[in-house]
């Protein structure tokens, strides 16, 4: 039988982090406008059939719409009635925290941002004319990734994932990874842009390169305009 690595835990539950941590957000913020309205595909069972990993990208440049509606659909903070995740987080402790990285995207410049639940922007940690050696070290050799119009990378919060149960902190983040995951991906097939999920890279070198040594990356996402393998 199969035993678990995170035996259940029975602490008494603690303080919950602030999930909009104000020292988090700091930096030129850019607004994003509202998501896209008129989509490629909105029936489920058709998005769910075609959903699939993408790692050919034109090089048709992404719109701040378009990169609007997948963070919108991915992780934004819904205000109707009691304040809401797109997706599941185990004891509300919404423990990600998501960098997009611009690569290719109409009327931003190149850099790494920090994506604001709640309001709905970027705030800009830092800018570069030209990453394509870092990405190709980061992730290995994945030659795909310098074609994207962005990536988007999911931090964890240990410490917001474990408030109430410690020894759990990592499945946790690893579950909301997963569920995120498929948001990402599903509002990119809304819009026939491609998407690919990325777990193989060297840790070091992507906290370093995003800046989330405090939230380290566990989960990152390549997106763009389909374009067709050479």
């Amino acid at each position: 039988m199969i035993q678990s690595t995170f035996p259940l835990t029975a602490e008494e539950k603690g303080k919950q982090p602030d999930f909009i941590d104000p020292d988090f957000y700091k930096g030129r913020e850019s607004k994003l406008p509202p998501p896209v309205q008129k989509i490629y595909e909105s029936d489920f069972t058709v998005l769910t059939r075609k959903r699939k990993s993408g790692r050919a990208y034109s090089k048709v440049i992404m719109t701040r719409k378009q990169l609007s509606h997948i963070l919108y659909y991915s992780y934004h903070l819904f205000q109707e009635q009691r304040s809401h995740l797109p997706v599941p987080s185990a004891c509300n402790s919404r423990p990600l925290r998501l960098y997009v990285c611009i690569l290719n995207v109409l009327d931003l410049e190149k850099g790494i941002y920090r994506y604001h639940p709640k309001n709905h922007s970027l705030f800009l940690v830092k800018r570069f004319t030209d990453a394509q050696e870092e990405l190709k070290a980061i992730f290995l050799g994945q030659s795909f990734v310098l074609q994207a119009s962005c990536l988007i990378g999911l931090g964890a919060n240990l410490e917001a994932a474990g408030y109430r149960y410690p020894s759990e902190a990592e499945k946790f983040v690893l579950l909301e990874a997963g569920h995120v995951g498929q948001q990402i991906q599903l509002a990119a097939e809304s819009l026939n842009m491609a998407s690919c999920p990325i777990a193989r890279y060297e840790q070091r070198l992507i906290d370093d390169f995003f800046e989330s040594q405090a939230t380290p990356m566990t989960y990152v996402f390549s997106i763009g305009s389909r374009g067709s393998l050479d």
